[in-house]
């Protein structure tokens, strides 16, 4: 298989994030959610970032493509759980997309391993806090699954909190990062 360059792949990225904005639109009411507008915009920003560390190594450009592809399989897993009606969809919707997010955080993780100490120190206890909200939603999840059907639209209410708190923190740790 032939390599891509960093701009092929940007390319592919802004159709993927296309793709995921009308797809969100045609999901009946998912579009208008805050969380998936909120995302979105996350999306954008970090692909803004990595057009502009283009004068970066060939090496952290990769990374930064790697971080990016990778939240956007965050996205992608997250929009198919908020779009899931059934509980049984919900819950694997909700599993996918765990799993996601530690592809991402061990790629985050990665990069702050190199590092000078005392960065790589704040990034790995704000990592710690990302991993913390990851585990919490995957405590609700196992509340939910173990809750009657008729206490179900509660606790998908929790669940999507929990994993609504988990976006943000990973948005302030992906905005602390880049600096």
């Amino acid at each position: 298989m032939p390599s891509t360059t960093s701009a092929e792949q940007l390319v592919e990225v802004r159709r993927r994030i296309e793709r995921l904005r009308a797809r969100a639109l045609a999901d009946d009411g998912v579009g208008a959610l805050p969380r998936v507008r909120r995302r979105l915009d996350a999306l954008q920003r970090a692909e803004a970032s990595v057009h502009a560390a283009s004068g970066d190594t060939a090496a952290d450009l990769d990374e930064r493509l790697a971080q990016l592809r990778a939240r956007l399989d965050v996205a992608e897993r997250s929009l198919e759980a908020d779009a899931a009606v059934e509980p049984a969809s919900f819950a694997a919707a909700v599993q996918a997309e765990l799993r996601t997010w530690d592809t991402y955080l061990e790629r985050l993780q990665t990069d702050a391993a190199g590092r000078a100490w005392q960065a790589r120190a704040r990034a790995e206890a704000a990592i710690g806090d990302v991993r913390s909200r990851r585990l919490e939603v995957d405590e609700r999840l196992a509340q939910a699954r173990a809750a009657a059907r008729a206490g179900w639209p509660a606790e998908r209410r929790r669940v999507t909190a929990a994993r609504d708190a988990l976006e943000q923190k990973a948005d302030e740790l992906s905005t602390a990062l880049r600096r």
